[in-house]
């Protein structure tokens, strides 16, 4: 890609180099002239041969009529053809009027050609004097001309038609030096060419020598990652990945030690979640088991307490299993969050009418500002996190609303360090669970989650904290 930018930048130089020159070229001429009082047709011809510095290969001067006079110089390539010349003398105003050579018709041809025509113009005024003056508007018209065979269409940069009182008395077509014969440029040409020549095969082989000392060195770190994926898949957890000389490297090493990390606390929470769903479910069932037998052997009376008790038994076996299924159907992906606006005090209202201990829970509402929420989904998420507050023993509950922010506090005492209480069945302090099912908590983080929001608790000083995060 390099190569190709590089040759097609040098190809567009090179072709518009030689109209730059004769824009050049011509620029000098009218500064030159303009300097002069009595620019005579002569003086213009004499300015016109010592402004051609070397970019100027030739010139072609043609009579009124466009047909070919002479050469001053030569071809762009630096070729002589038979009627060019290298005496400026032989050259003056009227070989615009005249022709100074016999020429042989048919060593000429014509040839077309879109080029940049300028137009110079020497005025003689009444008092025999003349004013020179350059038409600013370049036109660039197809024109036809009579040359020489050995002049190719290309050779010509520019054209200037010479006029003297609006009559046109000649035309001279300048010829710049290409790009690969003028010295200087042909110096840089050839300088850059050995730079890239003597550069690129350096570049390739220093590229290689990179490439494989990077390789050696990631290929050890490459090995370890492999290895540590192996062991996941193995459910070996524990893995140990050294720090890694790349950037990119090190974040995927991080990534599958926190993977680890993670994988193995979900495996020991899905143990914990076996053995508590199992003593959970358990407890009311060996309960239940336990009166039905009594009552079989004839130690307990069937009667109105035993079915009260039995009864008792079934509803919270019922409830637990209640609290699996939801929190199940939580998790699955059918379960979508349908949110809506409503008002923070009808929300928190509607939720506290629930409870028989409502005269435990202190309400502060800012304002009755919009909270965007599933009503049934934040509700039983906000139920639950007040079941434990109340579950706790507390005298006294404070709910705070704040910019789709909900806050509850009581008082109570975290363990240390803190379990995730999100997760199923953490156990913490026994004022957060004596009673429940254990899913509390996790119902309304999961419920949070769908919100695309979240839950928190803390302790502040002696007081538990839940947050229940809308945003």
């Amino acid at each position: 890609m390099q190569l190709l930018f590089i040759y097609a930048s040098n190809k567009h130089a090179m072709n518009t180099w030689p109209k730059y020159a004769a824009g050049e070229y011509v620029k000098r001429i009218k500064e030159e002239l303009s300097t002069y009082d009595n620019p005579t047709p002569d003086r213009m011809i004499n300015t016109i041969l010592e402004c051609a510095d070397d970019r100027i290969s030739g010139l072609i001067f043609r009579d009124a009529k466009g047909l070919f006079q002479i050469i001053y110089g030569t071809l762009p390539n630096g070729d002589k053809v038979k009627n060019s010349i290298n005496d400026p003398s032989m050259i003056n105003s009227q070989l615009m009027v005249n022709s100074i050579a016999n020429l042989d018709i048919s060593s000429m041809r014509e040839i077309n050609t879109d080029i940049d025509l300028y137009e110079f113009n020497v005025d003689r005024q009444a008092d025999g004097t003349f004013i020179f003056y350059v038409n600013e508007e370049v036109a660039s018209i197809e024109q036809k001309y009579t040359v020489p065979l050995e002049v190719q269409a290309r050779d010509i940069a520019a054209s200037v038609v010479i006029k003297s009182n609006g009559e046109v008395k000649g035309y001279y077509d300048i010829l710049v030096m290409t790009a690969r014969k003028y010295g200087p440029t042909r110096y840089i040409l050839d300088t850059s060419a050995l730079v890239i020549v003597t550069f690129l095969p350096i570049a390739v082989i220093v590229s290689l020598l990179i490439s494989y000392a990077i390789s050696k060195r990631n290929e050890k770190s490459i090995k370890q990652i492999q290895t540590s994926l192996k062991k996941l898949s193995n459910n070996e957890f524990d893995v140990e990945i050294g720090s890694q000389k790349s950037m990119e490297l090190q974040s995927i090493s991080d990534s599958i030690v926190e993977l680890g990390n993670n994988l193995r606390r979900h495996q020991d929470s899905r143990k914990e979640w076996i053995r508590s769903i199992s003593h959970d479910l358990n407890t009311p069932l060996t309960s239940l088991n336990m009166l039905l037998d009594a009552s079989i052997d004839g130690i307990f009376p069937i009667n109105a307490d035993l079915l009260k008790q039995m009864k008792k038994e079934c509803d919270v076996l019922t409830s637990r299993i209640s609290a699996i299924k939801y929190y199940a159907f939580l998790l699955s992906p059918d379960c979508k969050a349908n949110k809506e606006e409503v008002g923070s005090f009808d929300f928190v209202d509607s939720v506290i009418s629930q409870f028989k201990d409502s005269k435990k829970v202190d309400v502060h509402i800012d304002n009755n500002s919009p909270i965007v929420l599933d009503i049934n989904l934040a509700s039983r998420a906000l139920c639950e996190v007040l079941n434990n507050a109340i579950q706790s023993g507390s005298d006294q509950i404070d709910l705070y609303v704040s910019d789709s922010t909900i806050t509850i506090k009581n008082k109570g005492k975290l363990p240390d360090p803190l379990p995730d209480f999100f997760e199923p069945w953490a156990r913490g302090d026994l004022s957060r669970h004596e009673g429940g099912s254990g899913l509390g908590l996790p119902i309304t983080g999961q419920i949070m989650n769908l919100h695309g929001g979240k839950a928190t608790i803390s302790q502040e000083g002696e007081y538990v904290v839940v947050t229940l995060s809308f945003k």
